[in-house]
């Protein structure tokens, strides 16, 4: 007898978080500059294109290291499992490519709306991208015909989100990778800058911050 229930399985792997910094503040300025674009009758504001545009070159660029889980607003949530990424360099040149990607496109954005001068548009280079990289089991399950991911390194590497990084180093675009998914991929703590963030609810969490080069 089908139950129509879909057995959830067990992975371990590499969960990957990229971030768009200014992402909300860029949106909210948009519409304090055009209110009569944002009616139902109004044209689409051009931010709207070029945010989407953001996201699509970080989610080519992160294929086929890293597999999509979600968009999640300004945010692209990816994963490898061990099977498929066990490589340091190989993540560390995905995520280098992916930021490349990002900064170039703002470049592109900026060059063809040059005509197009308003507060919002010019606030554009403002906006970054920061990853973030831990390791840990994953549930994976199937919930509306979709592969999701559940589970306390899901929670966590989402929990980084909310981090002291810009702050105690003045970067807006950078890679936080937890010690967990730095010895997984086998990557030197020496590579980069030590950071610890302390949470409430699931304590401090130890990781390497750098600095990402276009490319």
């Amino acid at each position: 007898m089908t139950t129509g229930f879909e057995e959830p399985r067990l992975e371990t792997g590499t969960l990957l978080l990229a971030d768009i910094s200014g992402y909300t503040t860029f949106l909210g300025l948009v519409t304090a500059v055009h209110p009569e674009m944002i009616g139902t009758a109004g044209p689409i504001p051009p931010a709207y294109p070029i945010m989407s545009s953001l996201l699509d070159v970080v989610v080519d660029r992160i294929a086929p290291t890293f597999r999509l889980s979600e968009i999640e607003g300004d945010a692209v949530f990816a994963y490898a499992t061990d099977d498929q990424l066990s490589d340091g360099e190989t993540a560390l040149q995905t995520i280098r490519s992916a930021y490349g990607g990002f900064r170039g496109r703002i470049d592109e954005a900026m060059g063809h709306h040059q005509e197009h001068e308003c507060d919002a548009c010019s606030i554009l280079p403002t906006l970054d991208l920061k990853f973030l990289l831990h390791h840990g089991h994953l549930v994976v399950q199937r919930i509306a015909g979709r592969e999701r991911l559940l589970g306390p390194a899901v929670n966590l590497t989402h929990r980084l989100l909310k981090n002291s990084v810009s702050e105690q180093t003045g970067r807006r675009g950078y890679l936080f990778t937890t010690d967990e998914a730095a010895e997984q991929l086998g990557l030197s703590k020496e590579i980069g800058v030590r950071h610890k963030e302390e949470y409430a609810d699931v304590g401090s969490v130890s990781g390497t911050v750098i600095e990402l080069d276009a490319v």
